[in-house]
């Protein structure tokens, strides 16, 4: 009997300690922490066709992978200021309602809420101020909870700042692509590439809504170029404070050239404001201008009475003119007034040019022709001479003649923004 009483002792203390272990095990399953991790990025919204509206924003939120409970809710608050008037979210089970300028975020059920690893959007919109402006901040803030109606507590998630976003980009904007030439500044005067055509390297800055520097910020971003072949690349790279620096090589020089760059994700873009990639840059302080393309090939000017005047060199451009089928040269002098108020106010710029015969072709030197074109050098038309009824109210040929030495004067009188080609 007393066998017996001992097995049944050894049996009992056996199911103790089995439901002892059993305790424990749940015990330490329900003392593991929990992991409330969430990201969220606030951008411009990109629209599906049309501008860009600024005042239009998308929020996404996201419960993230680390996490192991569900995100039940959020309070997305905007920059001080701003003034939020709509709200809404396709998200299944969700509803998005600003009170009192706080977009609140809720779910409806806990099954509604988001698992780790998912994640929602919001479009939001701001009533005022007009974006972008001048503003002391354009950070916006999130908080979330577990809990589907943000109440309670002990139940709030951690922001992961290095995967989110409060700041959004508000603009790109360009340096002056540019020099100061005698006081005056002038569209563009830059060191020559290898080619020996203008290289410049303007910047681009990344601003935020409030017109601030957007840190960190690089790209996705398209560039883009108005002119004619030419290389361009970058902005590369983005330094720590969103400034990006681009590198374009025109293979001609230009006028009134500009370059834009487009942000991938938004949709938001900024157009530089128009240049030149010229040799040479002469101003209304200037008595005379000279410039060379370093293959005796010589121009002179007078100053300009007002702006300034861009001159660049391509002597490896054959072209033929009025519809012709041989290559008439491939000297091709770009020629530009700037400064006047309007196109229709632009006064005539007489422009000296002296050629040497010897490298600008065979026979005589009154057999020179002298084309003009206005579309890149995609066509090409005879200049008429400045007599009547041209006048020189249009580009056209003041005069020309042989100087010293056998070499060709001509003397041009521009209005407009052209091509020059002579041979």
């Amino acid at each position: 009997m007393k066998r017996l009483g001992s097995r049944r002792n050894a049996a009992a203390v056996l199911v103790l300690g089995g439901l002892l272990a059993a305790v424990v095990a749940v015990a330490s399953a329900q003392a593991a922490p929990s992991k409330k991790n969430f990201t969220v990025q606030v951008a411009v919204t990109k629209p599906t066709s049309g501008p860009v509206n600024p005042q239009n924003f998308t929020i996404t939120l996201a419960n993230d992978a680390s996490s192991n409970t569900t995100l039940g809710s959020a309070n997305i608050s905007p920059p001080a200021g701003f003034a939020v008037d709509t709200a809404s979210t396709a998200q299944p089970g969700w509803t998005a309602t600003p009170v009192g300028n706080v977009v609140q975020l809720r779910s409806a059920t806990s099954g509604d809420a988001l698992a780790p690893g998912r994640s929602m959007t919001v479009s939001v919109h701001v009533a005022s101020p007009t974006l972008p402006t001048t503003c002391s901040s354009a950070t916006w803030l999130a908080q979330v909870k577990q809990s589907n109606d943000f109440n309670g507590t002990n139940n709030s998630f951690t922001p992961l700042l290095a995967k989110s976003d409060l700041t959004p980009l508000g603009s790109l904007a360009w340096d002056p692509v540019g020099t100061t030439v005698n006081g005056v500044f002038a569209p563009a005067l830059y060191t020559t590439n290898a080619a020996g055509y203008p290289s410049p390297s303007p910047k681009v800055h990344a601003l935020d809504s409030c017109g601030a520097a957007k840190a960190g910020y690089a790209g996705p971003t398209t560039l883009t170029y108005s002119g004619h072949m030419a290389a361009v690349s970058g902005p590369s790279p983005w330094s720590a404070s969103g400034v990006g620096t681009v590198s374009i090589a025109p293979d001609i020089s230009e006028t009134n050239r500009t370059l834009a760059l487009t942000d991938s994700l938004t949709g938001i873009s900024g157009t530089s404001a128009p240049f030149d990639t010229q040799d040479r840059i002469c101003t209304s302080v200037d008595i005379s201008c000279t410039w060379a393309n370093g293959n005796s090939i010589n121009a002179s000017s007078h100053g300009p009475g007002q702006g300034s005047l861009g001159v660049g060199f391509n002597p490896v451009v054959p072209f033929s003119c009025n519809g012709g089928s041989v290559p008439l040269g491939n000297t091709v002098i770009t020629i530009a007034p700037h400064g006047t108020s309007n196109p229709g106010d632009q006064v005539a710029y007489q422009v000296t040019l002296v050629y040497s015969k010897q490298t600008s072709g065979t026979g005589s030197a009154n057999a020179f022709v002298f084309c003009e074109s206005t579309d890149d050098g995609a066509s090409w038309a005879l200049l008429p001479s400045c007599g009547a009824p041209a006048g020189t109210t249009v580009d056209c040929v003041f005069d020309q003649k042989r100087v010293t030495g056998g070499a060709l004067q001509v003397i041009l009188s521009l209005v407009g923004d052209p091509y020059v080609g002579g041979k």
